[in-house]
């Protein structure tokens, strides 16, 4: 059996699946809370027994006070009455407040908690979850579980104990009322349980549209400059649309289901209290003792038996979306944050050291060994497709190695690996002596430095960007980084310096950089924190000709002071003329390396490519292999 049958994309298999235990789930972020829960549970018990006294205070005002025509104790009862529901109101308004502020702290939790396990989910989920649909799992679909725990929790709860001491009182009252008004519960139940599965599959469908329509927003609107190049304005207009029918498709069935749950409840009882006025009316409780007041109290009460079950109704909906909305949180959460066969513990910087791996502060020498290695490694992004085929590369500290070839050759994914990116399907990479994947936070940002092709900036000012929040690194340390890419001379010339606020992928408020200058700034942050190894792809192309020869000359500088391990993709072979070693690739192989010198004497590919290069052909897209 080949390896590419045994292994599975990156990420394969980690895709978000329906949780079984969704309710328990919900209840272990209340944990944390108990002492709350026990006040909310108590202030709840008390506003259902106390709301039990109305009913009670009118079936003896009226047996006592109206039927004999007295007036004395009309007074009495009149503030006890008022009383009681004022204190049912300030109960239910405490049990109200109470399970909000344990919403909030328990949501705010979970949201962070998303937010960072989604951060350190393998990059193969990534490639194949659109973000718009992890933005709307953070965001709606945590915000439906807010809305359940802030408000739906604590209605149920208190409909719910209100109606247990609704049923008691009621049977206590008058066993035989209760009967005829029991006629009625098995078309209530049907009712429920009918709407309530309607319901909840609808709830699962908005859910997963609207995290479509979140990931049409986050794409269209990133790419609207390109959208009104292309003139193609109406064409994703209409796709958008597309998907804002299918959110309402889904979001009209569960409100029709809705729509219908609170009237027909509402009819059942308008049916079942006037049977029990009919039957009163043929004096059919005379004989079993049923006085006005009792039965003017068991209509009240049987209100008050109703009333929950139809606030329960309107809750059902809350309930349903918050159930979808946390299938869809925890799915992602059950999902593991590393692919390894088994657990592999982060090593630190300090753990390396111990280990005689002290390239980590740069004096290591190839004697000791490469601090990048990559060994007969195999990969690929797709079952049965790989795009690296035993490649082995080693790049000692203070080497600059060179990775050249055309679009596709596999490039990109062999730095990919060296950044732990991804797992190899076969084959071993080390950084330092170790495996990417376990190096901790600290340790990988003092080993490895990263350029990716694709410049990303976050909200914040220079210095932000240049730090990436690590409070350790000095404004001087940011400043000796910049210099070094040749951002300082544009940093600045910004209003504010290193602390000028930028405007996020050029967009927004802030200053708007151009593509060299992200780059630029791109190329400092990597080279912020000293690394021992820098891994950079394609990290000059969109940055001018000069400023890409002034960059290479004080890298070449910076790597034989400092020792640093360099492995560059080039976008211009004039980087490749200045390496210490050049790598060709083709078709995910390796097919020469070698010294620039020793290479251009062969007269191989690498020689063919500075020619055609130096003929002005775009050799990296427009000619078949050399």
């Amino acid at each position: 059996m080949s390896i590419t049958d045994t292994h599975t994309k990156e990420g394969a298999g980690l895709q978000p699946e329906p949780s079984p235990a969704v309710g328990a789930q919900l209840l272990q972020l209340a944990r944390p809370w108990s002492a709350r829960l026990l006040l909310i549970a108590a202030a709840v018990l008390g506003a259902a027994v106390l709301g039990l006294l109305p009913s009670l205070i009118v079936r003896h005002v009226v047996d006592h006070n109206l039927t004999a025509h007295r007036t004395a104790g009309l007074a009495p009862a009149a503030l006890l009455y008022l009383a009681v529901s004022a204190a049912v109101a300030m109960l239910t308004a405490a049990y109200g407040y109470l399970a909000a502020t344990v919403a909030q702290r328990s949501l705010a939790g979970l949201r962070t908690r998303l937010f960072s396990h989604l951060l350190h989910l393998p990059t193969g989920y990534h490639d194949r979850t659109a973000v718009g649909d992890s933005i709307s799992r953070c965001t709606a679909d945590v915000e439906a579980i807010d809305a359940l725990f802030s408000s739906s929790v604590a209605t149920l709860l208190g409909q719910t104990v209100q109606l247990v001491t609704v049923t008691v009182t009621m049977l206590v009252l008058s066993p035989a009322l209760t009967v005829v008004a029991a006629v009625f519960m098995p078309p209530v139940a049907l009712l429920t349980g009918y709407l309530r599965r309607r319901i909840r599959d609808a709830e699962r469908d908005t859910r997963r549209a609207i995290g479509l329509l979140n990931t049409h927003l986050q794409e269209d609107l990133s790419g609207a400059e390109v959208i009104r190049a292309f003139g193609r304005q109406t064409t994703f207009t209409n796709r958008f649309r597309l998907a804002l029918t299918d959110w309402l498709r889904a979001t009209n069935k569960s409100t029709f289901y809705n729509a219908f749950y609170a009237p027909g409840l509402g009819l059942l009882s308008a049916f079942a209290t006037a049977l029990l006025v009919w039957l009163s009316s043929r004096n059919a409780f005379d004989t079993i003792g049923v006085s006005l007041g009792t039965l003017t109290a068991f209509i009240l009460l049987f209100a008050q038996f109703i009333t929950p079950l139809i606030n329960l109704g309107d809750e059902w909906q809350s309930v349903q979306a918050a159930l979808a909305g946390a299938e869809r949180v925890f799915s992602v959460l059950a999902l593991p944050v590393d692919v390894h066969a088994g657990p592999a513990p982060a090593i630190s910087k300090q753990a390396i050291s111990k280990q005689g791996k002290d390239r980590l502060d740069h004096h290591g020498s190839p004697a000791d060994g490469p601090a990048l290695e990559v060994d007969r490694i195999t990969f690929g992004y797709t079952p049965g497709a790989p795009v690296l085929h035993e490649v082995s590369v080693a790049v000692h500290p203070g080497e600059h190695v060179v990775v050249v070839g055309r679009t596709g050759a596999g490039k990109t994914s062999l730095l990919a690996l060296l950044a732990g990116l991804y797992t190899p399907w076969a084959g071993h990479v080390h950084v330092a002596g170790c495996d990417p994947r376990t190096l901790d936070d600290a340790a990988r940002r003092a080993t490895l430095g990263f350029v990716p092709q694709t410049v990303q900036l976050f909200s914040g000012t220079v210095q932000d960007n240049l730090t990436l929040g690590d409070q350790t690194i000095t404004a001087e340390r940011a400043r000796q980084a910049a210099t070094l890419a040749g951002a300082d001379r544009f940093i600045r010339t910004l209003p504010e310096g290193y602390d000028t606020v930028l405007s996020v992928s050029g967009r927004g408020t802030g200053v708007q950089l151009s593509a060299g200058q992200r780059q630029l700034l791109a190329l400092a942050r990597a080279l912020v924190t000293a690394p021992a190894a820098l891994l950079l792809d394609e990290a000059t192309a969109v940055i001018d000709g000069a400023s890409d020869a002034a960059f290479r000359a004080a890298l070449h500088e910076h790597v034989t002071a400092a020792g640093t391990a360099v492995l560059t993709v080039a976008h211009r072979l004039a980087t490749a003329r200045d390496a210490d070693r050049v790598v060709v690739m083709a078709g995910g192989r390796i097919v020469e390396q070698g010294t620039p010198g020793e290479l251009l004497a062969s007269g191989g590919r690498f020689a063919t490519l500075i020619a055609l290069e130096d003929a002005g052909w775009d050799w990296q897209h427009d000619l078949d292999e050399p």
